[in-house]
C-alpha cells in the first residue's frame, strides 16, 4: 500500500497545484490585502486567527469548534472536483489502490489545500505554547475528517439547483451563467463570505471597540473587490449574444443593469452578515451601517469600470479603488 501511495501522491499533488493553485494564491492574497486594509501591516492579520485558535484550545466551546468545522466544509465545497482528482478520477478508480490508501491520498491533498490553516496552527502553537499542541492537532484532525466527509458526500448539481430556484427574471440568467463554473465562482463567493465572517470574528475579538467598524469596512472592501470579478465573467458570457441583442427593441444598457443588480444582490449577503452581527452586539453601530449600505453599493457599482476597462491592470485598479474607499470610509467613521 505504501508503494502505491508514494507513486500516486505526487500526481495528485501536482494536479491540485495546477488546477487549484490560483484559488490558493487568491486566498493568501486576500489575507494579506485584508491585513493592509485593516491593520496597516499585512503579516499582522495572520496573528489574529492564530490567537483565536489558541484561545479555542485553552477554553474550548462548542460554538467555536462548530464554526471552524463549518468553515472547513464550506472551503472544500467548491473545490470538490479538483480535490478528488478532476479528470484523473475516473482513471484512478480503475487502479488497484485499496480504500485506506485512497483515503490517505485525499487527506494529503487536503493538507496542501489547508496550507493557510496549517500556518495558523503553527502560529497558534507559538502563541499558546507547547501545552496547546495536542488540542491544535485535534482541531486539525477534526477539520480533515469533516472535509473528507464532504468529499465523499453525493451532492446535487449546482447548475440544476440554480435552475430550479424561483428567481426573478432580472437575476435568473446571470446566476445560471455563474453556476456554470461552480468551482471558480463558488470559491470566489465563499471568499467574499469568509471575509465578512472574518471581519465579524475579529470585531468580536476586539469587543466591538473603536477598531471594530474599521475592521468591518475592510472586510466589505475585500468582499467588493472579490465580487467585482463577476463583471468580467458576465461580460464574457454575454459576448456571443451582444450582436443579437442589438437587433431587439431593448435598451442597450439592459445587460449592464442586469450585471450591476446581480453583483449588488450577491454583495448584499456579506453586508447583511456584518450588519446583523454588529446590530446584535453593538446596536449603536447600525447608524454607521445604514450609511455604509449606500457607500458599499456605490463601491460595487464603481468597480465595474476598472474590471471591464482596465485591461491587464484591471485587478490592480480595482484593488486601489477598494483600498481608497476603505480608507475614506474609515476616516469618516473615526471622525
Amino acid at each position: 500500500m505504501l508503494s502505491l501511495y508514494l507513486a500516486a501522491a505526487p500526481m495528485r499533488l501536482r494536479h491540485y497545484a495546477e488546477a487549484g493553485g490560483r484559488a490558493m494564491l487568491r486566498q493568501w492574497q486576500g489575507m494579506l490585502i485584508l491585513g493592509l486594509l485593516v491593520v496597516g501591516q499585512a503579516t499582522t492579520i495572520l496573528m489574529l486567527p492564530a490567537a483565536m485558535l489558541a484561545g479555542l484550545v485553552r477554553s474550548p466551546n462548542a460554538v467555536g469548534v462548530a464554526t471552524l468545522l463549518a468553515a472547513a466544509m464550506l472551503y472544500v465545497l467548491p473545490q470538490r472536483a479538483v480535490l478528488r482528482g478532476g479528470g484523473m478520477r475516473g482513471y484512478a478508480a480503475t487502479l488497484p489502490i485499496p480504500g485506506p490508501a485512497r483515503l490517505l491520498l485525499d487527506a494529503t491533498v487536503l493538507l496542501l489545500a489547508d496550507a493557510l490553516l496549517g500556518l495558523e496552527l503553527v502560529l497558534a502553537a507559538a502563541i499558546g505554547g507547547m501545552g496547546t499542541l495536542p488540542g491544535l492537532m485535534g482541531l486539525l484532525f477534526a477539520v480533515l475528517a469533516v472535509q473528507l466527509v464532504m468529499l465523499r458526500l453525493t451532492l446535487p448539481d449546482p447548475r440544476r439547483a440554480v435552475r430550479a430556484l424561483p428567481l426573478p427574471a432580472l437575476l435568473r440568467t446571470n446566476l445560471q451563467v455563474l453556476a456554470e463554473r461552480p468551482v471558480t465562482n463558488g470559491g470566489r463567493y465563499l471568499v467574499a463570505l469568509a471575509a465578512a465572517a472574518a471581519g465579524a470574528a475579529i470585531a468580536t475579538a476586539f469587543h466591538f471597540d473603536g477598531r471594530a467598524l474599521p475592521v468591518a469596512i475592510g472586510a466589505l472592501a475585500l468582499s467588493g473587490f472579490v465580487l467585482a470579478d463577476f463583471y468580467r465573467l458576465l461580460r464574457e458570457a454575454h459576448a456571443p449574444i451582444r450582436a443579437f441583442l442589438a437587433t431587439l427593441p431593448v435598451s442597450p444598457r439592459s445587460l449592464m443593469t442586469r450585471d450591476v443588480v446581480t453583483v449588488l444582490c450577491l454583495g448584499a449577503v456579506p453586508y447583511l452578515m456584518l450588519a446583523v452581527w454588529f446590530g446584535a452586539f453593538d446596536p449603536g453601530s447600525l447608524v454607521a451601517f445604514g450609511l455604509l449600505a449606500v457607500a458599499y453599493a456605490g463601491l460595487l457599482a464603481v468597480l465595474r469600470l476598472p474590471m471591464l476597462r482596465g485591461g491587464q491592470l484591471g485587478a490592480m485598479l480595482a484593488a486601489l479603488i477598494a483600498a481608497g474607499w476603505a480608507g475614506s470610509a474609515i476616516a469618516m467613521v473615526l471622525k
